[in-house]
């Protein structure tokens, strides 16, 4: 499982910006889809699962803490 630090460091590449917190919203730093599609994709590879499906709903991840859940979701579903 990826911890919310380390989420917040990968959006922090992605969208090039320091300040960067859970409840930072994608659109206020600056970030469109396809921006949370490459940390999802980033998140891929460090975390070694997939994570792109048909049942991800980009427009549900509006902040970093929204996408932080969504992956806790999905760690919790791989497990269980």
């Amino acid at each position: 499982m990826v911890s919310k630090e380390q989420l917040i460091e990968v959006v922090k590449r992605v969208c090039g910006k320091e300040e960067v917190e859970a409840e930072s919203a994608f659109e206020t730093l600056g970030m469109d889809s396809t921006n949370i599609v490459e940390v999802l994709i980033e998140l891929e590879m460090v975390l070694d699962m997939d994570i792109l499906d048909a049942n991800v709903n980009l427009y549900e991840m509006v902040t970093v803490a929204d996408m932080y859940n969504y992956l806790a979701s999905l760690t919790s579903a791989a497990e269980g």
